[in-house]
């Protein structure tokens, strides 16, 4: 798999520093039960066919798939969706669905100092070592 660079002005994952952000649904069984089976079959919340369980991707892929293409991972953090609420919200756990920040690779390998700092309520994401060792990203709403 290849990463397009699909940025505005054609150039924000050509150039060092460039930052991709990415959601997705994990691979695992509470996530194939919870987004297919209740969702789609049961609640009906969204249409039939719209989650393929082929697509699902677990963070450790996606990360793989990433740095294999230039990027570093420089943090995840699980997303959960209220269906009473409507609203989605920031979690430490993966298991269901997740959003990545990458970054594009420096010279040498080495990863871009993070210039995106997510601000987080008490419980962010896990962050990752940057290139910029007093930077720590936190997610917020």
């Amino acid at each position: 798999m290849k990463i397009l660079d699909v940025g505005c002005g054609g150039g924000l994952l050509a150039e060092p520093g460039g930052s991709l952000f990415l959601t997705t649904v994990n691979k695992t069984q509470l996530s194939y039960a919870l987004g297919i089976v209740f969702a789609e079959q049961i609640a009906g919340i969204v249409p039939k066919g719209t989650h393929t369980w082929e697509k699902f991707v677990s963070p450790e892929k996606l990360e793989s798939i990433l740095e294999s293409n230039g990027l570093s991972v420089q943090s995840v953090a699980g997303m959960l969706y209220n269906p009473l609420s409507g609203c989605w919200h920031w979690s430490e756990n993966t298991s269901l669905n997740y959003a990545a920040h990458a970054v594009k690779s420096g010279a040498q390998g080495q990863p871009a100092p993070a210039e995106f700092v997510f601000k987080g309520e008490a419980e962010g994401p896990r962050g990752r070592d940057s290139a910029n060792p007093g930077a720590r990203e936190e997610l917020k709403k």
